[in-house]
Formats: C-alpha cells, structure tokens, sequence
C-alpha cells in the first residue's frame, strides 16, 4: 500500500442496476490485475485494496465516517458515470471532497454511457485536464459485457497511476502478456473443450448409425458407452468454466445411452454404463449447486446399480457403495446432515463388506464422513473418523490420489479442531494439509488441487489469527486471496464462489480482532455479496446459514464502530435468515444461533436475562463452543455474575491472544456503547497482564 494510504483506489457510483454490475466487475478487475513481471521487476506494485460501498445512501444524509476515512485514505478516486451518475449528490460530494483534499489529478471518470454533458457529475467540470483521464468504455447498448471488455485496457490509465509506471509501457507489456496468454488458451482449454466437444457429437451420430444399421452393434455400443460415460465428461474436468458443459453433455448422453442399451446383448454391462452416466450427471450438479436436479440423478444411478448388485454383477456392489458415498456428498453441501450421515455409513459398511475392499477408497469415506460429523456438531465421532481415516491412507500405496485424499483428511481434521479452539493442533494439521497439496501440485497442477490449497491456507491464516500471529495470518490469506480470486472467475461454480466468499468473511473477522473495523467492513461487505449470490443460486440451507453469518457479522463490526443503528439492522437480518435454517443443519449451527441471539439481547435489546437464557441454550448444544462461551461470558457479566465471568474469559483467553484481544475489544466497545459492568478494566487485565 502507498505511504499515508489504506486503498488504492476509491469506487464512486450511484447505486442503480447498470452501475452496481460495472462497479462489481471494476472491483473485481482492480484487486485481481497483476502487473506483467518486467513491471513488477522494476519495484512496482500491484493493487492491493480497493473501496467501494455497496449501501444506498439517503441524499440528505452527511458522510459517515466509514466512507470519510475511506476517502481520506485512497490514493485515487475512480467515478463510475453513467446517465444516472449526475442525480446523486453523494457522488458528487464524494467528487468534491476528494478534489478538496488536493487529489484532482487522480481522479478518473469511467465513462459508461452516455457523454461527458450527459454523465459527468457537476464537480468533475472543476478539474482542468480531465479529458486525459477519461475512461471511455461506451458500448452500443451499455452491455456490461462489452463495456468490461474495454475497460481491461481503459482501467490501466488508474492502474499505472497507482503503480507509478507509465501508461503507455503499461499498456504495451499488457497487450504482449494477454496475447501470450491467448495464443495459450488457444493452444490448451479451447482446443481441449472443442475437440472433446466434436468427439462428443460425433460419438453421437456413431450411436445413432449403430442403431440404425445394428452393425457389430455389441462392441461398438460398449465402446461408444464408455467413451460418452467416462473419457468426454474427464477431459473437461480441468478446463475453468466447464461443468456446465459437462452436465450439457450428460444430459445429452442420458437418451442415447439408453438406446444403445437397449441394442446391447449384454444388458447388465450397458446398464452399469447407464448408471454411471447418471453418477457424473450427480456430480457435475453438485458442482453447480443444483442440489434437487442432482440427487435426482444419484437416486437412478442407485437404483441400477442396487438392481445389478443383487444379480451379483461383478464391479457393482463398489459401485453402489461409491453412489452412496457421492450421494452424501451432495446431500452435505445442500446442508442436509443427518441425511448425509446415514449414506456415508452405508458407503462404508457397503465396501468393508467386499471381498477385497480398497483401502483408498474406504479412507476417503472415513475422511468424508468425519467431515459431514464436523459440520452437524458431532465432534467425537469426527475425531474417530477422521483417525480412522488417516490410518488406513497411511497404509495405502503413495499415489497423486492418496497424497490428495490424506491432505483432505488432515485438513477436515483441522477445521475440527479449530472448532473446538485448538488453534495450535488445528494449525499443525492444517500445516500438514498445505505441504501435502504442494507436493502433489509437483505432480499435477488441477483446478481442484488449487482449491483444496486455497481451502487449507485460509483455515490456517484464521487459526494465525486467532492465535495473535497477524502477520502469519496476512501472509497466508494473501496467498489463498490470489488463488480464490482465479477460481471465482468460473461464476458457475459453487465450490470455488464459496471459497472467495469465506476468505472475505474470515479477512473481515481477522481486521476486526485488531480493532481495524473499517478494513473489517469492507471485506464483510464483499462476503455477504457472494454469499448472497450462492444463497439465490442453491437455495440450501448451509448457504443460507453462511449468508446469515456475514451479516451478523457486519452487524458487530458495525456495533464496535459506534454504527447502532446500522448494527441493529444487519442482527435482525441475519437472525431472520440464521432461525430458518439452523436446526435443520445440526447442533454446530443451532448453538451459533443462539450465541448471536443472546448477543443481540445484550447490546441492542439490553435485557441481560434474556440474553442470559440464550447463551445457556447454546452452550446446551455446543458446551465447548468458543462464540457461545464468550457470548455467556458477556451476559453473565451484566446479569451479576461475575466470578463466573471472570472465569469463561480466563479460559477463552488461554486458546490465543487473538482471543484476548477480541474480549478486550468487546468490552471497550460496549463501555462506549453504554453498557458498564464495573468490572471491564479488571477483566482485561487479568486476561491481558
């Protein structure tokens, strides 16, 4: 970040359906570029932070001092002018706050529709040479498609301001690196997707010769069948932005598969292919967070292979079990739990009844059964799950796919462990799961193996946090928020929009622990909007519990802030969205409700003994949960409870100093707030000598 600055750039717009989509996008754009190396080499730097509010606020309404910090605090100021942009007076006193602080000359209008008559706010008129920073990124329509497809070049005029090189050198190593890359692309994922693509089609038209002349019709229909089922659907899984096409081609292969079934002499073969098929249709779904449509699919591919399991057909019992297995799967990331529990039980006694079970494959239901147990609260069966899991990985040959599973395993057992506050254990295990994926990285540099890393680093930057290690914990998310901004750019899928989002969201919680609630803002902000974007697009009630989460979050941030109003809404939302859905999705997240209620009876309601009883019903489900433990700490405290306060907050605070601080925090926040308990300066410094 620039000396005296906290954000590089300042996005300033009216809040109307045009300008917020080109807001995301420049956002996005903006935090995401990454100079080309013979910039960068030369001292350079990168756009770090990017401000932009996503609130509408009322015109009368004076700057707060979140957006006047913010503005003070940016090193230029980006106006996003459309036809509305004129109307809104708060952009125009952002335009003239900014000129005011002897900033003009970084101010740059992206010039959206419209002409400069028509879309420049009236304080752009006072700045002499504007035309120079003009980003002209009209398109015929205002297709927001085609305007970001200019803005790739136009936003470099800001950029190269922010990095401190000159435009027209910026310029020229860009158009050379897009062009390497394109002629890349060109040469790898596009031709990879086009050619599987026209294998695909012609697969297809081979089939329907095949039924339509019935030549050879027996080995000509099993090799069609395993070319549409397996190869087509695994040569994409690699190419960004392709389950959708998988799922395309699935749905496509379903009838034909079915006819050329129907051609074969050996049906229980053609049937297994068939059953599979459905499976990759399940899975692909499950990536694109079309739950129902998804399990649809599964339940078909369990009943064929249920009906060739009981004819004792060789490969289906394993197959029947790996369907269970993918079925809890789904039925996990929809938030269905206890469903997902009895199917991963069934996967397993299912395989540990072959025969000759793989050890693998078993390991890698022990570890996906651990983590179903993590997310519904049962911790003591996820920590003999995932024990389970690791020993017989531990076992198993030293291949890319167990490398893989046992990462997943370790990481699975850190996110346990950080649950139950054990930040130093979490933080090894995590360890373990990082060095793990980088390992196999050598070896195979995938979309998921980046995903898995991405997931790893920000656990693992959460327990630094926690345990008072910011450094630590910045060095890390800054590694996971470059991966997960790559991922994210494939808006169909859900696995990696959810990723971005959490990194927000624990950035968010890591500012707010060093009582930096501006920062903290911003990236709950940018959180609850993916979060919200998942939720529209899935309807579970997981995702909806992440979204509520973000903004009971905000609403803290914004209570220590001194913004009780603002706090209110954002708790009453949040709990709104949180008692809809929590119960349904275990103990975990039915104790995290009432923590947040009991909370929210505290500091907004102040009605100590309803808080009180709150806290008590969460520590009921989860006696051992850090948020519900503080949160009774706190209501003990003004109920007149105070040893037993004093004794939660000496234990809380024992896990880490992060924890120390974040109570510090609390207390000083609800002093201002109004609340005095008398005894806020002794707890702080019993708990930080």
């Amino acid at each position: 970040m620039s000396d005296g600055f906290n954000y590089d750039v300042f996005i300033s717009y009216r809040h109307r359906p045009l300008d917020n989509v080109i807001t995301k996008a420049v956002f996005n754009a903006l935090e995401s570029y990454r100079l080309p190396k013979p910039i960068r080499a030369r001292g350079c730097r990168d756009i770090q932070r990017v401000f932009r509010d996503t609130e509408e606020l009322s015109v009368g309404k004076i700057l707060t001092e979140t957006i006047d910090d913010a503005l003070r605090s940016s090193n230029c100021l980006i106006v996003i002018c459309t036809t509305d942009a004129p109307l809104s007076p708060w952009v125009d006193r952002e335009i003239s706050m900014f000129i005011n602080m002897g900033r003009g000359e970084h101010i740059y209008p992206l010039l959206v529709n419209g002409d400069p008559a028509t879309s420049f706010p009236p304080s752009l008129s006072l700045l002499p040479d504007l035309e120079e920073r003009v980003m002209d990124v009209r398109s015929e329509g205002s297709d927001p498609k085609k305007i970001m497809a200019r803005a790739e070049t136009a936003l470099l005029k800001a950029i190269a301001d922010v990095a401190g090189c000159e435009e027209e050198e910026l310029v020229r190593e860009h158009t050379l690196r897009r062009n390497r890359r394109t002629a890349a692309r060109t040469g790898a994922a596009a031709a990879v997707l086009a050619a599987v693509l026209g294998v695909s089609a012609g697969l297809l038209h081979l089939a329907s010769t095949y039924r339509d002349t019935a030549k050879v019709r027996e080995e000509a229909s099993m090799r069609i069948l395993n070319e549409l089922t397996y190869s087509l659907p695994d040569h994409l899984t690699n190419v960004p932005g392709a389950y959708a096409k998988i799922a395309g081609i699935l749905r496509r292969n379903t009838e034909d598969l079915n006819a050329i079934a129907r051609l074969s002499d050996n049906r229980q073969a053609a049937e297994f292919e068939v059953a599979a098929n459905y499976e990759k249709l399940a899975s692909a779904g499950g990536v694109l967070g079309a739950y129902e449509e998804a399990l649809i699919s599964e339940e078909t591919a369990i009943g064929l292979f249920g009906t060739l399991a009981d004819e004792d057909y060789e490969g289906s019992r394993a197959a029947l079990a790996s369907a269970y297995n993918n079925r809890g799967g789904i039925l996990n990331s929809a938030g269905r739990y206890s469903e997902a529990a009895g199917d991963y039980s069934l996967a397993i006694e299912l395989t540990e009844a072959l025969e000759e079970p793989d050890t693998l494959t078993l390991g890698r239901m022990y570890y996906n059964a651990g983590a179903n147990a993590v997310s519904y609260g049962d911790v003591s069966r996820a920590a003999e799950l995932f024990e389970k899991s690791l020993d017989l990985l531990g076992s198993a040959e030293r291949t890319p796919v167990n490398i893989e599973s046992m990462a997943n395993a370790y990481y699975n057992y850190g996110v346990l462990l950080y649950r139950e506050a054990d930040y130093t254990a979490a933080a090894e295990k995590l360890s373990n799961a990082c060095d793990l994926i980088e390992t196999l990285n050598e070896v195979s540099d995938s979309l998921q193996n980046r995903s898995s890393y991405t997931r790893a680093l920000t656990t693992l930057a959460t327990c630094m946090s926690d345990l008072g290690r910011f450094e630590d914990a910045d060095y890390y998310y800054a590694q996971a928020a470059e991966l997960a901004e790559e991922l994210a750019r494939d808006d169909d899928n859900m696995e990696f929009q959810l990723l971005l989002a959490n990194i927000c969201n624990n950035r968010g919680t890591c500012f707010n622990t060093r009582g930096d609630y501006l920062s903290a803002d911003v990236y709950f902000a940018q959180a609850s909007e993916v979060y919200r974007r998942i939720m529209e697009r899935t309807g579970s009630a997981s995702d909806t519990a992440y979204f509520a989460l973000s903004l009971l979050n905000t609403g803290e941030n914004a209570f220590k802030a001194g913004q009780y109003e603002r706090s209110r809404g954002y708790f009453e939302s949040g709990l709104d969205y949180y008692a809809g859905v929590c119960e349904s999705l275990g103990t975990y997240d039915t104790a995290q409700y009432y923590a947040w209620l009991s909370y929210y009876d505290l500091i907004h309601l102040r009605d100590y003994d309803a808080a009180l009883d709150d806290a008590l019903i969460g520590r009921e489900y989860q006696p051992d949960g850090v948020l519900v433990n503080m949160n009774l700490a706190y209501a003990c405290l003004y109920a007149g409870y105070y040893e037993d306060a004093l004794d939660l907050f000496i234990r809380i605070a024992s896990l880490g100093e992060g924890q120390a601080e974040m109570i510090r925090l609390d207390l000083e926040a609800q002093e201002r707030a109004g609340l005095h308990s008398g005894h806020a300066e002794e707890i702080i410094e019993t708990i930080l000598p």
